[in-house]
């Protein structure tokens, strides 16, 4: 009875483990490594892309968002037209920003090149932690190939913390592999 059990629990597990890749189809496969005790879901966008959402334990105020597009054919984009996309998304967050002004930061990526600013929100600043309510935003692009970007966001309360750290770190190792 003990080995059927333990069989059992064997088949059911792979059921029950958070998922890191998805299948783009004729684009290929997207793969990322969420934090330790992060969970993972995915949305399909018809036939344009993904919505993949990075969500924290419930004692974290945090999460990651990617909005995975598909590159029309044909379409270059260079490092610097993706710092200009970069600096021309953060506009709307400048204002209402502690830092009042946009600074680009590279995305240490894995493949590809990406970057993102980073915004902490004044009328937060001293406030009490609320969930879903964050402080600090980072949004930025990254570009994988010819075929895939990302618009990405990260969502905390310390742009110094751990929480920020785990998104960067499952950032960076995001990768977009060849078709199945």
């Amino acid at each position: 009875m003990k080995h059927r059990s333990l069989l059992l629990a064997l088949l059911l597990l792979p059921l029950s483990a958070p998922a890191d890749t998805v299948d783009l189809g004729p684009h290929g496969t997207f793969s990322i490594a969420p934090p330790k005790g992060w969970t993972y879901s995915v949305t399909k966008a018809e036939d344009t892309g993904y919505a993949i959402v990075l969500s924290p334990p419930p004692d974290v105020n945090a999460k990651c968002l990617f909005n995975l597009v598909f590159v029309p054919k044909g379409e270059a984009t260079s490092k610097d037209d993706v710092r200009d996309k970069v600096l021309t998304i953060s506009d709307q967050f400048v204002d209402a920003s502690v830092e009042k002004k946009k600074v680009l930061h590279d995305f240490n990526v894995s493949m590809g090149y990406g970057a993102y600013c980073l915004f902490t929100d004044a009328s937060m600043v001293g406030q009490p932690t609320k969930k879903d309510e964050f402080k600090v935003i980072a949004i930025g692009m990254i570009r994988f190939n010819d075929d895939v970007s990302a618009a990405v966001s990260l969502l905390t309360d310390d742009a110094a913390g751990p929480d920020f750290a785990a998104m960067l770190k499952a950032v960076s190792g995001a990768t977009v592999g060849p078709a199945k």
